[in-house]
């Protein structure tokens, strides 16, 4: 469904607007970008859409660890074995089985540290909220909004920790 709301929001741009997503290619979503390179082959602009394809080819092995994990995440949410995980990012990326084995780990450590800093952001904002009742203070949003960002650390970490 998502794709498809951002294949209308494309059809919807300007084709300047489009060759500008272009430039920013680093911040689309892996799986958006056919559908960009799509809209562009419908206005005519194939030389651009191949440009997508040449590049993506030349950074296949340049792919930073934070979009590795944001994918891997996200065939996890798909409910991807871990095996169909390693076989999709040597597809999709030129991974090897090795090479797979260390994004899983580095994402591993990723997560053990956002489940601590989750930890922390929820237990001393806590404190410090029980500390200003005790006083009669009010406690203000600033806590609250700590143990909410805490909380999104804490499950981000424990979806980035799981074990294969």
């Amino acid at each position: 469904m998502e794709s498809n709301s951002i294949k209308e929001n494309y059809k919807n741009f300007t084709t300047e607007e489009l060759l500008k997503l272009v430039l920013e290619l680093k911040s689309i979503k892996p799986e958006y970008i056919p559908l960009l390179q799509e809209e562009l082959i419908n206005r005519n602009e194939v030389h651009r859409a191949l440009d997508i394809t040449k590049y993506l080819i030349s950074i296949k092995y340049h792919i930073s660890d934070d979009a590795l994990f944001d994918t891997i995440l996200s065939y996890r949410k798909s409910l991807m074995s871990e095996d169909e995980i390693d076989i999709k990012l040597k597809e999709d990326y030129g991974i090897s089985p090795e090479y797979a084995q260390l994004i899983h780990i580095s994402l591993q450590a990723k997560g053990k540290e956002n489940i601590a800093i989750g930890i922390a952001m929820i237990i001393l904002p806590l404190i410090f909220g029980l500390l200003l009742l005790n006083t009669g203070a009010l406690i203000g949003i600033i806590p609250l909004l700590l143990i909410g960002i805490g909380i999104w650390r804490l499950k981000k970490g424990i979806d980035q920790s799981k074990t294969r």
